[in-house]
């Protein structure tokens, strides 16, 4: 639609502001809102047609009887966008959202009035992040870890056999049918054929592996739970199951010996070196996850010593994210109902503290990274994907498309290990001793 070239003259006041908010009250002259409403209404009658009058030849007079609702709300849109554009043009705002409009007043023989309210980014100094003392826990591996990792490998190369005891125990596993019925019918999930059960492991129906103990093969069990008042799925919640169960094996654990055979049969010499690669293994994960902790504490020690306000919109996208992840976590587990909006809501109030700690979080870095000149380049980029390239030779055309799409998120990513290395440079780091 065409619109008045030349910019507007708007009264412009700040109403309040914040860290991160700014609301302006503006008001646009009688007079530019005549010339936008008469360009407009020039517009309306060059495309317009009525009974009787060809498209564009409407009198002027009838147009404004027939279509001055319509002009209303073009003149009122085009007149609030361009003023909106103009205010953050000229002072220079870099806005998160777009702005919110609100109190708006507008008649054709008045001037138009409205609030604009912009979310900006908080105006930060980064202060106190040299020097923050840490703890870092020794990077302790003893052999009562390693005979724990050696027996942990056992149990996952283990192999079920059948079992000569006559009965189920809480140290076999049950291949099992059954049946379960809600207020006597079936439901979803229910049911299964050749079901392994785990009799050692917790279950989600509390109390269905126990009714199951002191079966023998081919015996027809009839076992009745009762659903936790706060089970997931809330349409099962506090009822009672009745499941009717056979029995078909009762299979045990074998494990392997742990010998230079069993190191062989995970590509290694011989015992002792079964056992050293272990030690390295877990030597490295202390040590990661020392490092893990170490960084949430140079974090948090930015955290304490900054206190500001942070765009609610921002907050909002990452408590949204933070939620999804949440919601696929349980719907992969089974413990989450499509649609469930309540579970969705309970999550999102969950995860706002933690959404806005991360969004204060990526200021400070952002902050630091400027302050200290840290911000990746174009080289560190190009290089990244040059490795990745690299890695991935049957794949490059999709390594390609990734950095592609995703520059913003791997320049932030590079940033942010740039700056966390720069704070444990300069960190005053106490490692505790063995005991």
């Amino acid at each position: 639609m065409e619109t008045l070239e030349k910019p507007l003259s708007p009264k412009v006041k700040v109403v309040k502001e914040e860290d991160c908010e700014i609301t302006f009250s503006i008001e646009i002259p009688k007079d530019e809102v005549a010339r936008e409403t008469e360009a407009v209404y020039q517009n309306i009658q060059s495309r317009a047609s009525l009974p009787g009058f060809r498209t564009g030849k409407v009198p002027m007079d009838l147009i404004r009887r027939n279509f001055a609702d319509r002009a209303k709300q073009s003149v009122a849109e085009n007149l609030i966008g361009r003023a909106a554009a103009q205010v953050i043009r000229e002072r220079k705002l870099q806005t998160i959202d777009t702005p919110q409009v609100e109190k708006l007043e507008f008649e054709f023989d008045k001037p138009l009035s409205f609030h604009m309210k912009v979310e900006k980014d908080p105006d930060i100094k980064a202060k106190d992040y040299k020097g923050i003392k840490v703890n870092r826990s020794a990077v302790i591996v003893d052999e009562a870890a390693i005979s724990r990792t050696l027996e942990e490998l056992r149990e996952r190369n283990s192999s079920l056999i059948a079992s000569p005891d006559a009965k189920i125990q809480k140290n076999h596993f049950a291949v099992i049918d059954f049946e379960g019925k809600i207020d006597g019918k079936p439901f979803p999930g229910g049911s299964a054929k050749n079901f392994l059960l785990d009799m050692g492991t917790p279950q989600t129906i509390e109390g269905f592996s126990e009714g199951l103990v002191g079966a023998g093969v081919n015996e027809q069990r009839t076992v009745t739970v009762n659903f936790a008042a706060d089970y997931p799925r809330k349409e099962w919640a506090g009822k009672k199951a009745v499941f009717e169960v056979s029995v078909k094996e009762i299979k045990e654990k074998k494990l392997p010996a742990l010998d230079d055979e069993f190191a062989k049969d995970l590509g290694l010499a011989s015992l002792a070196e079964l056992r050293q690669k272990v030690k390295e293994n877990l030597e490295k994960e202390e040590t990661a996850k020392a490092d893990k902790d170490m960084e949430d504490q140079l974090y948090q020690a930015l955290l304490d010593a900054h206190t500001f306000s942070v765009p609610p919109t921002l907050v909002e996208e990452r408590a949204r994210a933070l939620t999804q992840r949440g919601l696929s976590n349980l719907s992969r587990q089974g413990l989450l109902q499509p649609g469930d909006q309540q579970a969705e809501n309970t999550l999102k109030e969950r995860f706002k503290p933690q959404a806005e700690k991360d969004v204060r979080l990526s200021y400070l870095i952002k902050a630091i990274a400027s302050q200290e000149k840290l911000e990746a380049t174009p080289e560190d980029i190009d290089t990244l994907r040059k490795k990745a390239a690299e890695e991935n030779k049957d794949n490059i055309a999709a390594v390609e498309k990734y950095f592609k799409e995703h520059e913003g998120s791997v320049r932030a990513s590079l940033t942010e290990g740039k700056v966390l290395d720069f704070l444990k440079n300069n960190a005053k780091i106490k490692t505790a001793k063995e005991k």
